[in-house]
């Protein structure tokens, strides 16, 4: 399969995708017994392809959960004297994003967090470091291969 063409297949009752994209080959599959919302998800993917901005599979199973383990093993590992301070930062990022996908923290989302601390009256200072730990947490994440988080980060995605 060349880069940027796709196609989709039936395995069992649930209908998958198959493209390729810069010499890497993805297998994913639609989550649907339904054609059409397969095929949806392949043009979404040729779409992005396009842009060679092709966020895939993996980035978009990456939790806000999974970037906050990665900050705090990052600082674990370093012996960082400032892990419980991070642990209170990290509390206010999670009571806000909580459950979400990190891809879903879009910037119009970060700048609602940050209205919301604001109006709590929490500091700038502090809501400057809190959305440094956010950054580092992306950081850690693109340098350990979790996806392809480049691409939404480049796409303005934070």
């Amino acid at each position: 399969m060349s880069d940027g063409t796709g196609r989709i297949y039936r395995r069992g009752n649930v209908w998958w995708l198959d493209y390729g994209f810069r010499g890497e080959r993805y297998r994913e599959s639609s989550g649907s017994h339904r054609k059409g919302d397969a095929r949806a998800l392949l043009k979404k993917r040729m779409e992005e392809m396009g842009r060679s901005q092709l966020v895939g599979p993996r980035a978009e199973r990456v939790t806000f959960e999974d970037l906050i383990q990665m900050i705090e093993d990052d600082y674990r590992v370093n012996g960082r004297k400032s892990l419980p301070r991070l642990k209170g930062v990290l509390g206010h990022l999670r009571d806000y994003f909580g459950l979400r996908r990190a891809i879903d923290i879009t910037t119009d989302r970060v700048n609602a967090y940050i209205r919301a601390r604001q109006e709590e009256g929490a500091a700038p200072g502090t809501i400057q470091k809190e959305l440094a730990a956010l950054k580092r947490s992306f950081n850690l994440a693109i340098r350990a291969g979790a996806g392809n988080l480049v691409a939404g980060l480049e796409s303005g995605r934070l």
